[in-house]
C-alpha cells in the first residue's frame, strides 16, 4: 500500500499509519521512553519521549505487542497507542511553558517525517535531514 510522505499530512494521518510490533523498547537518561516498531512492511517507526510520563511503567512489556491503533487526545496531546492485547501505550506530555524546551514526544516515520508534540501545545511535522 502506498504511503504518503510530505509534509502536508496530517497527525491524524501520520498515526493511522503507525501499526506493527513493539521490537524495542528501554528507558533511556534521563527519565526517556524510546520504543521502536515495525511494520508490515519491515520498516522501523520510533517514538521517543522527553518531560512526558508513561505507562506501563515497564517498557519492556510492551516487546512482542503490536500497535493497532493510535491517536491524541486533545487539547492535553496525550498519545494513546491501543495494543494487541486490548491495553495502552499512553505518553502524557508534562506542563513546559519555554518554547525552547524539546517536544514531550515525537514519533519518527520510517520515511524521514517526524511528528512532533510540545512544548505547550505546539504541532509540528518535519522532514528530517
Amino acid at each position: 500500500m502506498p504511503v504518503a510522505t510530505g509534509l502536508d499530512r496530517s497527525p491524524a494521518n501520520l498515526l493511522a499509519d503507525f501499526r506493527g510490533v513493539v521490537v524495542a523498547a528501554e528507558i533511556a537518561f534521563p527519565d526517556v521512553l524510546h520504543v521502536e516498531v515495525r511494520d508490515e512492511a519491515e520498516r522501523i517507526w520510533k517514538l521517543a519521549t522527553q518531560d512526558a510520563h508513561w505507562s506501563p511503567d515497564d517498557p519492556e512489556a510492551l516487546i512482542g505487542r503490536s500497535v493497532v491503533g493510535a491517536a491524541i487526545d486533545e487539547p492535553g496531546g496525550r498519545l494513546r497507542c491501543g495494543l494487541s492485547d486490548g491495553s495502552e501505550l499512553v505518553v502524557v506530555p508534562t506542563a513546559m511553558d519555554d518554547k525552547d524546551d524539546p517536544p514531550n514526544w515525537e514519533l519518527i516515520t520510517p520515511y524521514g517525517v517526524a511528528l512532533e508534540f510540545g512544548p505547550g501545545m505546539r504541532w509540528q511535522i518535519a522532514r528530517l535531514t
